[in-house]
């Protein structure tokens, strides 16, 4: 077994550095080194870890050099693989768990069950967090070389996965920072012999106790198979479509496989470059791969996904109800967008049935809706300290609008005028709503995003897209709320096409 380890001990200067810097480098290039009974075979460059069913010999390669410590903090790490195994199974490429359980403290880079690879990751005290890819765009059953990377970066509690030197997710690790675990890390299996041993080839395992740029996991996928995966954009973008969607529940209620189906269909055919996803719940991976979008999931509920890359990631607010990132759309533009989820209560439905007066309704949404928005504005400081950079907020507000209920409207939505506290600080904090902007007429075009499945209830406007910025403007806006067969979500999506100017 080679290692390549190297300890840097920097000086002590003004400012705190750390004490050590690891690194190891695992190759098979010296089959002497091994157990006499493991079988190797060409890899990407000398020799690879043969664990196929032509292999006696099958046991997984304990990475010594790595203990707890290392993973407590920050860390990179990849491994190649070679398979054309038709059911992979759930097996530990890279594990430093007891076992393949979700649950069990520790990080887990595995095969899928359906010919692609995962990322299983948890302190064992927060909730355990998972990706799972589709075969489609990210197979590794193909009987080719494919290079998997994860950094951790524990201080900014974020996780990114790459697949062939290309960032495919960024995962919010909600309070994941130390995975570390009493376990020795394990290649090609975890703790037993050859039960969960992966049916493949084995190459060049990487590990080092900090985060690897997306330059770096680029320049490693580039060395070995002689190509470059970075994103490739125009100069000048002049036009994107934001869509706004709460797809309900994963979009699994109408089918666990139909009706995420029915989501991407629903989106592609929009034609959205950007997507605020609400009630993500489990689908974003397999969405933004049908898409072949860039994927950041703030938590269970909130995710973006992107056409463009998403160039930074930020801590606002609670990841429940907020989803932030800058999004590089050409080599000479940024936008900041925000996508958030608001307090579904107080229930207008239930305080119109009631009827409530207009002062009882507008003051039940200040300790939740109201007093969330204004918290999530407030962590946006640096958003708008950005003058020049267009700024997009969308999501589900689970309240009206003041440009809807109006006098001239108010026979739509029970008789009631509200002056509603959430859309209302939006307009004072210079945001224009992008469809009321286009659409200034309420009656004419009420937009009634909720909801579509449950005509019995209050049908109103929830969700919206509202943007601000010198340079971009607003110029088509629509409700989705059609499929061919039955829409898939209780909500209509919102889209906005912006433009923008040099």
């Amino acid at each position: 077994m080679r290692y390549s380890y190297s300890i840097l001990i920097p000086l002590l200067v003004l400012v705190a550095w750390p004490l050590q810097a690891k690194e190891v480098v695992v190759t098979f290039d010296n089959p002497a080194e091994f157990y006499e009974k493991y079988r190797f075979v060409d890899g990407i460059e000398g020799k690879a870890l043969d664990l196929s069913s032509d292999a006696y010999h099958r046991n997984p390669v304990t990475v010594g050099q790595i203990d707890s410590l290392d993973m407590a903090g920050s860390f990179s790490l990849g491994i190649w693989v070679n398979t054309t195994s038709r059911e992979t199974g759930l097996k530990a490429l890279v594990s430093n768990k007891r076992s393949c359980e979700m649950k069990d403290a520790g990080i887990m880079l595995s095969a899928q069950e359906n010919g692609s690879w995962c990322v299983y990751f948890t302190d064992g005290t927060n909730w355990q967090w998972d990706y799972r890819p589709t075969v489609e765009r990210q197979p590794i059953n193909d009987g080719k070389w494919h290079f998997l990377a994860v950094t951790h970066n524990a201080d900014k509690d974020e996780m990114k996965m790459y697949y062939d030197g290309l960032n495919v997710a960024t995962y919010c690790t909600n309070g994941n920072k130390c995975l570390a675990t009493g376990n020795p890390l394990y290649i090609g299996n975890h703790i037993d012999d050859q039960w969960h041993s992966f049916e493949g080839l084995l190459d060049r395992f990487s590990f080092i106790n900090r985060v690897k740029s997306e330059a770096e996991i680029a320049d490693e996928y580039e060395q070995f198979t002689g190509i470059r995966r970075e994103a490739r954009l125009p100069y000048f973008t002049p036009e994107i479509n934001l869509m706004e969607f709460n797809i309900f529940h994963g979009g699994h209620e109408l089918g666990e496989q139909v009706g995420v189906n029915r989501v991407v269909e629903v989106i592609k055919k929009s034609h959205a470059d950007i997507i605020g996803m609400i009630e993500t719940y489990g689908a974003g991976a397999e969405i933004a791969d049908a898409l072949g979008y860039y994927f950041y999931l703030r938590s269970s509920n909130l995710s973006i996904m992107s056409k463009y890359p998403i160039e930074q990631t930020w801590d606002m607010f609670q990841p429940f109800n907020t989803c932030a990132a800058t999004i590089r759309i050409s080599e000479t533009q940024v936008i900041n967008y925000v996508n958030l989820w608001l307090d579904y209560r107080p229930i207008t439905d239930e305080q119109v049935r009631a009827r409530l007066s207009v002062e009882e309704i507008e003051q039940q949404e200040l300790p939740t809706r109201y007093r969330e928005l204004t918290a999530i504005l407030g962590d946006m400081q640096p958003f708008f300290d950005q003058k020049g950079v267009p700024l997009f907020v969308s999501g589900d507000f689970n309240s009206g609008s003041h440009l809807d209920w109006t006098e001239e409207a108010k026979h739509l939505f029970g008789g009631y005028v509200l002056k509603w506290p959430t859309s209302v600080l939006m307009e004072k904090r210079g945001f224009k709503d992008s469809y009321r902007e286009l659409h200034p007429n309420p009656v004419k075009d009420p937009c009634l995003t909720w909801s579509t499945m449950s005509k019995l209830d209050l049908q109103y406007r929830i969700d919206f897209i509202y943007y601000m910025g010198d340079k971009v403007k607003a110029v088509r806006s629509e409700m989705l709320d059609k499929h061919p067969i039955r829409f898939p979500s209780d909500h209509a999506a919102m889209i906005t096409t912006f433009s923008f100017k040099k």
